[in-house]
């Protein structure tokens, strides 16, 4: 089984976040999803600015779908 990863990045002050991304490649398993699901969490959230971080409270969230399951 394969899954897929999309993930968004949210402000918790204002209870919003942005589109999802969908990452390309399918995953093998439920745990590789979400080990790459934090890696690249932490890039996104280092690719901000501090102050932006900090002033949004930044964070993201996301999900890993078996693949072709809407």
């Amino acid at each position: 089984m394969k899954f897929i990863l999309a993930i968004s990045l949210c402000s918790f002050v204002n209870n919003t976040c942005l589109p999802p991304v969908e990452v390309i490649k399918p995953y093998n398993s439920w745990k590789e999803c979400s080990v790459a699901a934090y890696e690249i969490s932490k890039a996104m959230i280092i690719a901000q600015q501090d102050p932006y971080v900090n002033n949004n409270k930044l964070a993201t969230k996301f999900t890993c779908s078996e693949a072709g399951v809407i």
